[in-house]
């Protein structure tokens, strides 16, 4: 029995208010797009990720940066 079989002893043994639900996923599934993911791009994202400046300043120097922002604003 191949998948589409399987999946049809499934939705026919359902009220036809879970059948109806089954098809529109299936209608949803067929209407998106095939959004393959290109060959790289976890790589790139994880790349992107790691040069983050994640942990290279402490709290005092982003506190003493945020001071110094709202100081310039506040001169503005």
């Amino acid at each position: 029995m191949n998948i589409a079989d399987t999946i049809y002893q499934h939705v026919k043994t359902l009220p036809q208010d879970r059948a109806l639900e089954v098809l529109h996923f299936v209608e949803f599934l067929e209407s998106k797009s095939d959004s393959t993911i290109e060959p790289g791009a976890n790589e790139a994202a994880l790349s992107f990720l790691q040069s983050l400046p994640v942990a290279q300043r402490s709290d005092s120097e982003i506190n003493a940066e945020f001071h110094a922002l709202r100081e310039e604003w506040d001169r503005s």
